[in-house]
């Protein structure tokens, strides 16, 4: 029904659409996250800012993980790619998107103010590496990765 080229530019449509997304979406809760040290001053201040992105957060990391599983889908061989020349970013990325969920549900848990400014520097973190991350790993794809690939598609990096 369709040739290869045309599949391939709707899959790339595809992947930019849902990349677009999550930027847009996701890029508030982590303005949130990293504004919150500064923006917020005291406990209610804090809560406030939460309570702003407290009902979308979730919903918003749906994108990304729909981004890799489309990647993974799509395109393995550039998946696999991604992660072993990038790994280091992706892991970081990946613990310190773990730092957000735990920020949100433990930081109401105990009421005490240490306890509260370390879920507060979590979500802190959470809110600011995974962009910074994440463009190094999108800037470094657009430099271009040191690689080849073998006969079976095996990537080998140079």
């Amino acid at each position: 029904m369709f040739d290869y080229e045309t599949i391939r530019l709707i899959w790339w449509l595809f992947i930019g659409v849902v990349a677009i997304a999550f930027a847009l979406t996701e890029g508030f809760d982590f303005g949130a996250g990293t504004l919150l040290p500064f923006v917020g001053k005291t406990d209610v201040e804090r809560r406030v800012v939460l309570n702003t992105v407290g009902g979308t957060w979730e919903g918003n990391q749906v994108w990304l993980v729909l981004l890799g599983g489309a990647i993974f889908a799509i395109w393995p061989a550039v998946y696999a790619t991604l992660f072993s020349g990038l790994y280091i970013a992706m892991m970081l990325v990946l613990f310190s998107l773990f730092l957000r969920p735990a920020g949100f549900d433990y930081r109401s848990k105990i009421d005490c103010p240490k306890w509260r400014n370390a879920w507060d520097w979590a979500l802190f973190l959470g809110g600011t590496l995974p962009p910074i991350l994440l463009g190094v790993l999108v800037g470094n794809l657009l430099i271009g990765l040191p690689f080849h690939l073998d006969e079976d598609l095996r990537p080998s990096y140079d």
